[in-house]
């Protein structure tokens, strides 16, 4: 993995760290306004996309960026199984997307997860938004013997309390992707119907967890897995208008720059205004998330990773964005950013923790 370099502000804790992982679902690396600016567009071989994301762009220039994450399974269900476990598809038990046809994908109840650990460890564990490792049964705490799905097969699941591995907090769903009317499970298993965009509804429950429900004597571990850029992103149903206006007027061949875009997809390409609708709209969350955790002075203890589980191709090479060996659909991005400070002789000394390379 290459590595874009930028300086970050220090700050001083022996404490242990707070851990803020937020994935959005088919986001791809070339989706990020910083490869186009400054410090960062010399540090990559290709032309970012021309997107809306001021918030990942000062994110990013506190942190470590990585130029060339890879997705090893670009597929929802299984790059899941992996984030959770440590294992690859074989190893977890995740080994193709999650719907009740497939017994043999689902998360191994066996599994020893990074929730786990943490959780047995003092950390209160928090889970926002899709899981998609369950393989659906008629588990519907509403509708005992029934599923949480009208659809045969169905593909939206409910984990019940035993199946969460180590996370206290549950505000989540199997999948489901009706972007603005969500639908959410909580701790007891009780079903809430939201009228509104998911990822603004998820940074409101993920600020209200860190204002006033995480236990404050603990760190925690919250994981923010917000569905949108994910299709469906074909009309205002799917993104908010205010995003949608940035890029509804621009040429199609000023939105798709990637000199590999298939011509012949030319119902794919028309999606490019509302899948970078989704993208700015995603960005603005995430700032929000952000400025909740520096407002409460959380900022100089909390590692916060933004990446995401696969890319989209949009009209390069072939339609479907995912589970493909293309650039497109498996470099994610891969931001991290950590405050330290270390004792070097005996005096405290600001270092800062992006001054490194790796492979």
């Amino acid at each position: 993995m290459g590595l874009a370099v930028s300086g970050a502000a220090i700050a001083q804790t022996n404490d242990r760290p707070n851990i803020i992982y937020v994935f959005p679902d088919q986001f791809r690396n070339h989706a990020m306004q910083l490869w186009s600016e400054e410090g960062f567009r010399d540090k990559v071989n290709f032309k970012g996309d021309p997107v809306h994301t001021p918030v990942l762009s000062r994110f990013a220039r506190e942190s470590v960026v990585l130029t060339s994450a890879q997705s090893n399974c670009p597929l929802s269900s299984p790059h899941r199984g992996m984030m959770l476990t440590g294992m690859y598809p074989d190893g977890s038990g995740v080994s193709l997307n999650c719907n009740s046809t497939r017994p043999n994908s689902s998360l191994r109840a066996d599994a020893v997860t990074i929730s786990d650990v943490l959780s047995r460890n003092g950390y209160d564990c928090a889970y926002f938004g899709k899981l998609h490792v369950d393989f659906p049964t008629p588990n519907n705490p509403q509708k005992p013997g029934t599923y949480v799905d009208d659809r045969w097969p169905a593909w939206d699941a409910y984990t019940p309390k035993e199946g969460r591995h180590g996370f206290n907090y549950w505000y989540s769903y199997g999948t489901f992707d009706v972007h603005k009317e969500p639908h959410y499970w909580d701790n007891e298993g009780n079903r809430h119907e939201i009228r509104e965009w998911s990822p603004k509804h998820e940074a409101d429950k993920v600020i209200e967890y860190l204002t006033t429900v995480r236990d404050p004597k603990k760190p925690f571990y919250m994981v923010v897995s917000i569905n949108p850029p994910h299709s469906p992103y074909s009309s205002l149903e799917d993104v908010m208008e205010e995003d949608y206006n940035l890029y509804k007027d621009k040429p199609l061949n000023e939105l798709l720059v990637r000199q590999n875009v298939n011509p012949e997809l030319k119902k794919k390409q028309k999606k490019a205004p509302f899948y970078f609708a989704s993208v700015t709209g995603v960005d603005r969350e995430f700032g929000r998330i952000l400025d909740a955790v520096k407002q409460l002075g959380l900022d100089k203890n909390t590692i916060v990773v933004f990446t995401s589980d696969h890319g989209e191709t949009m009209a390069s090479h072939v339609e479907d964005p995912k589970n493909s060996p293309y650039a497109e659909s498996m470099n994610v991005p891969f931001i991290a950013r950590h405050y330290a400070y270390f004792v070097v002789d005996g005096r405290t000394e600001s270092r800062n923790s992006v001054n490194c390379s790796g492979t």
